[in-house]
């Protein structure tokens, strides 16, 4: 039996098919990553919010604090500690150091699966839907812990007890325990993402199962 001679228009189809399907991988990685960056920022925003709630909490005492600091200082009771003061009445700075932390935390490699670069031949729902869980679950870990280390700033400031019933302590730094609710452009930026999670995984496994099909015909030659 004779050898079936290469057809060179399908043998150009199929390379160009695969390269389009390269194209649209690195695309749809590329509007990933930009979502990252869009659920960073929306924490960023959601953490500082979530800090100045509990610092408006607390504000009266804060300025009943400060008043009297500059009344004692202005009896002679007691040199006014300025540093202190400017902590307290400096929201820019505390905004600047939650910004810091969050990147520090959420953006993380691990946290992201298009960053893994991995090619994915299974696109069952169960399969998807652990990776997307498992997503979910890291960040929303990370994220009391980034409410833990602005509490953490935010306490030292106040020279409060850490020790809260809505803290526990995990590696050495504090972790929020009680209900999350993740902002709405928080949870919109994630829906968005793990669409297109969906996206990457299907054209990974069609590319997959593509040159399979391409190493099999090179080993029946």
């Amino acid at each position: 039996m004779g050898i079936e001679p290469c057809n060179p228009d399908n043998s150009e189809k199929r390379a160009d098919r695969i390269n389009g399907l390269y194209e649209k991988i690195e695309n749809t990685r590329e509007k990933m990553e930009a979502e990252v960056r869009t659920f960073i920022e929306a924490t960023k925003k959601f953490s500082f919010e979530w800090i100045q709630r509990e610092m408006n909490s607390h504000q009266r005492e804060m300025n009943s604090n400060v008043s009297q600091m500059k009344s004692e200082a202005c009896t002679g009771n007691v040199e006014i500690d300025r540093d202190r003061v400017s902590k307290l009445l400096c929201p820019e700075d505390l905004s600047h150091r939650i910004q810091d932390i969050v990147e520090e935390h959420l953006n993380r490699d691990d946290y992201w699966v298009h960053r893994s670069g991995l090619r994915y031949a299974d696109i069952s729902h169960d399969y998807i839907g652990f990776k997307k869980e498992k997503a979910l679950e890291g960040l929303t870990s990370s994220i009391r812990m980034i409410l833990g280390c602005a509490a953490e700033i935010f306490a030292d400031v106040k020279d409060e007890n850490s020790e809260e019933k809505v803290w526990v302590k995990e590696r050495g730094r504090r972790k929020y325990i009680c209900i999350l609710r993740f902002s709405d452009e928080m949870t919109a930026s994630l829906d968005r993402y793990f669409s297109m999670l969906e996206e990457l995984f299907a054209l990974e496994y069609e590319i997959s199962k593509m040159i399979e099909k391409e190493a099999e015909k090179g080993k029946e030659k």
